[in-house]
């Protein structure tokens, strides 16, 4: 894949970065990942519409889905370079320029999906909107996009089935080290490369939620499905801040409505479509099998003490725990 920096280069001399003037209309080029059939797709519609209706069309917001614009690390330098208006990037390749958001990728961080919310209604997104803006970003809101298991060629029954297997781990260091610290040998690949990486074989395996590996298909490759839960996976809705800061307050205001809305419909659509997209997967003749997870969570204990060693970081780390 071409480097993100040639991407995003490439599409500067037709993308401009969207900066609001008083009488003049701002559409803001949405790119991300899924499928137009996806959840997430479903979210970025409705962030357009919410946008366009609350600023009464001043802000109109074009969507990109399917990788179009790259992978995420492109959306994010797209961001910041004005190729891209917006996008929900993985938290997890967001770390990479903000790092306090790294906390939201440790193992087992989240007991579930309610408590997940409650976390990122709280003083913690108020910390990551001043971490991101500090690094151009306007961090708008966060959401999950599911809950990560483990797909493989062969089956994983318990732990000691992960010893030695080549796993595809998200573009941060904390998903690589959570999977070697389980006895894998974990590689950093992008996105839009997983398919192939397991089809020829470069991974023995990769993780996802029940949704992206049924909409992506990668049970064609990767049959074998081990429910271990590690992570509620966060993804964060951003743009550009200095886009953001251009906008009139009525403007800024109808950014947080329709990002509040987005991010609430996915969290909601997640409750079920985990369920039902499993169902989908055991139709498929993918083969279910479920670990016994204390194992797994004892396992990764020693990446807290790895990635979270100043104060900040374990104040982030108590609030998050002491979310009831």
């Amino acid at each position: 894949m071409t480097h993100s920096y040639g991407l995003c280069l490439g599409l500067a001399g037709t993308l401009v970065l969207a900066l609001a003037t008083p009488g003049q209309a701002v559409e803001l080029k949405y790119a991300h990942q899924s499928s137009e059939q996806h959840v997430n797709h479903r979210l970025a519609l409705l962030f357009a519409d919410t946008l366009k209706a609350e600023t009464k069309g001043e802000i109109t917001v074009k969507l990109f889905p399917n990788k179009q614009l790259g992978g995420e690390r492109d959306e994010i330098e797209g961001i910041l370079i004005g190729t891209v208006g917006a996008a929900h990037p993985a938290s997890a390749v967001l770390a990479n320029w903000v790092p306090e958001l790294n906390i939201a990728n440790m193992p087992f961080v989240f007991r579930d999906l309610p408590h997940f919310e409650k976390v990122w209604q709280g003083p913690l997104k108020e910390k990551m909107e001043a971490a991101s803006a500090k690094k151009g970003i306007r961090f708008v809101c966060a959401m999950t996009t599911g809950i990560r298991n483990i797909m493989s060629k062969k089956p994983i029954n318990t732990i000691a089935d992960m010893k030695g297997l080549k796993i595809r781990a998200i573009e941060n260091p904390v998903h690589v080290a959570t999977f070697n610290a389980m006895g894998a040998n974990a590689a950093a690949i992008a996105y839009p490369e997983v398919y192939s990486s397991l089809q020829t074989g470069v991974v023995d395996g990769a993780d996802a939620a029940n949704s992206n590996y049924y909409e992506q298909k990668f049970y064609e490759v990767a049959p074998n499905w081990a429910i271990i839960q590690w992570l509620v996976f966060t993804n964060t809705l951003i743009m550009s801040e200095k886009t953001y800061q251009s906008f009139t307050p009525s403007q800024k205001k109808a950014v947080g409505v329709a990002g509040d809305a987005a991010c609430k419909l996915q969290n909601t659509a997640f409750l079920t479509e985990d369920d039902e997209k499993l169902k989908l997967l055991v139709a498929q003749n993918v083969k279910v099998t479920r670990p016994e997870r204390q194992p797994f969570i004892d396992a990764s204990k020693k990446v807290y003490d790895q990635f979270l060693k100043t104060d900040a970081e374990k104040e982030m780390l108590k609030i998050i725990q002491d979310t009831k």
